[in-house]
């Protein structure tokens, strides 16, 4: 470009230096665009599809690894948004035929299937390329509409994850084909209340089963596992503690069947009382803690430190409002030789039975922090000897039975029972039949009253004897178990009042023969015979 200084120097024409001066400034602007840096393209909208697919590539990866181990397979799964993404499910071909089911573009191994019918889910999936003779090995199907779900489908057969989860599904009829490859089945959220007896009894290779948000009521019947087995029952509302109980015996060796969310998951349990029955909705970590009572029995230990082969069960369900119920263990170590009270037991143990032993002692009850939560100790037929371990316990705070008959009480702390019987209601019960007291007349005086006044804790008060008299504490007699000091002072007064009677005789009898010999002259008899003493002048005049 010219310079304009040079052309008012040489005197250009005006018309013609209007010309140059948009000449240069055109040729400046074209000059300041290509020193500028590029501006970026303009965003152009994506679909989400690549970031759904990245987000569950990792999962597919496993599902379609076959050397991966089989417990680490998880179910393919995609986000609710991929059904949403209009981009994924715009067909290029407007007239070609419309289909529910897409592959991944990212993940080709795997189909999602979104807003189906029973009918429409077959011809989709053929569309998609699930024809049996690809690579397809993990299926999605969400929001599918219909009665039943017909499982089988052949082409379900190549598969090795199924997911079909969030629609309107009642019932899984038919069951699957042989040799079917599914380690991983996922058929939560669809108000399934029914699967078919054989549904699942061709899935040799399945290790991961999620029910989870059904309407089912019994839990369906599969193989029994030799591996690691993973299951989801939870929102199942309905479900029967009985066929959880069921399902977790129902492993094949080396197999175990693990539950997810336990706390979370509830079971309901039928329960009978006197004039009703009830249904109460139990935890299932609680059915779980059931189960594995024989294991925890087997822990139990005796004063040896050797396992004492005890047997324990439910004895109890503690419903509180506000909190789930919680069941309680009886533990049964009745006739067991044992010296002492049992040590580990199980925990949330209510009862204890340590009937027929040999124990002399119950000072577990105050060093074992697992007794406090005992209520009921049955320890009858046993050489217990006292009751004063008991006091200051908590267990004395907590009990409701304890059941001390047929031991070697000598004696009764009344006051250690009573503590406890003042703070409660006639709920607690203490049986002391069938041990044999030292009776005195502290026993006849103050025992007898208190077993009295307290017969409605005490049932069997009336069975409680002496050891050193034939006869019950209760029929004790106070005239005759408190004579001892009375007895005593009424023979010195009969002895007092003796020896003043013959006094008062002696008197009379020497006063008499003293006016005899006065006046006679002689002495009586017994004088006449005594022979004279050398003391006789003093009194002869």
């Amino acid at each position: 470009c010219v310079d304009i200084q040079k052309g008012f120097e040489m005197r250009v024409p005006f018309p013609l230096l209007i010309l140059l001066l948009a000449t240069c400034c055109s040729c400046h602007g074209r000059l300041d665009e290509e020193l500028r840096p590029p501006l970026p393209p303009p965003e152009i909208p994506t679909s989400t599809t690549a970031a759904t697919s990245t987000l569950i590539a990792t999962r597919l990866s496993r599902v379609s690894a076959r050397s991966q181990s089989d417990t680490d397979l998880d179910c393919f799964h995609v986000p609710e948004e991929v059904c949403k993404d209009d981009f994924l499910w715009k067909d290029s071909d407007e007239n070609a035929p419309k289909s529910k089911c897409r592959r991944l573009e990212d993940i080709p191994e795997a189909v999602v299937c979104c807003n189906v019918t029973r009918f429409t889910l077959l011809e989709s999936l053929s569309l998609a390329g699930l024809n049996g003779s690809n690579k397809i090995r993990a299926l999605h199907v969400r929001n599918a509409t219909m009665d039943s779900l017909d499982l089988s489908e052949p082409r379900y057969k190549q598969l090795t994850s199924i997911s079909i989860t969030d629609g309107n599904i009642t019932r899984l009829a038919g069951e699957f084909t042989k040799m079917t490859s599914v380690t991983c089945l996922n058929v939560s959220n669809n108000n399934i209340n029914s699967i078919e007896p054989r549904a699942l009894s061709n899935l040799y290779d399945l290790v991961m089963l999620d029910l989870s948000h059904n309407n089912l009521t019994r839990m369906p019947n599969f193989r029994k596992p030799e591996k690691n087995f993973t299951i989801d029952i939870m929102g199942n509302d309905g479900m029967l503690c009985k066929s959880v109980t069921e399902t977790m015996n129902n492993t094949g060796p080396g197999g175990s069947i693990n539950f997810n969310h336990v706390n979370e998951t509830f079971c309901a349990s039928s329960l009978k009382y006197q004039w009703f029955n009830s249904t109460e909705m139990i935890t299932l970590r609680n059915v779980l803690f059931v189960h594995q009572l024989e294991s925890e029995c087997k822990n139990i230990l005796n004063q040896s430190k050797n396992y004492v082969p005890c047997t324990c069960q439910p004895s109890r369900m503690d419903m509180v409002q506000g909190r789930p119920a919680t069941l309680s263990v009886g533990v049964d170590c009745s006739y067991r030789k044992l010296t002492s009270l049992p040590e580990h037991l199980p925990p949330n143990t209510y009862k204890l039975n340590i009937t027929g032993n040999n124990i002399t002692s119950l000072s577990a009850l105050n060093d074992d922090p697992i007794y406090q939560y005992i209520r009921e100790l049955i320890a009858k037929d046993n050489q217990i000897e006292s009751i004063s371990d008991l006091e200051g316990t908590k267990f004395m705070d907590n009990f409701m039975i304890l059941d001390l008959s047929n031991n070697a009480l000598k004696t009764i702390h009344a006051y250690i029972l009573s503590n406890s019987f003042d703070r409660n209601n006639d709920r607690r019960k203490v049986f002391l039949g069938g041990n044999r007291l030292h009776c005195d007349c502290n026993t006849a005086k103050v025992l007898k009253v208190w077993l009295l006044g307290k017969r409605n804790f005490i049932p069997d008060y009336n069975a409680i004897e002496c050891g050193n008299s034939p006869s019950k504490v209760i029929d004790l007699a106070e005239s005759k178990m408190c004579q001892s000091l009375r007895d005593w002072t009424d023979y010195i007064y009969y002895i007092i009042a003796v020896e003043v009677i013959l006094l008062v005789c002696l008197i009379l009898k020497v006063t008499y023969d003293y006016w005899i010999f006065k006046t006679a002259g002689y002495l009586p008899w017994p004088a006449n015979k005594m022979p004279k003493l050398p003391c006789d002048w003093l009194c002869e005049t």
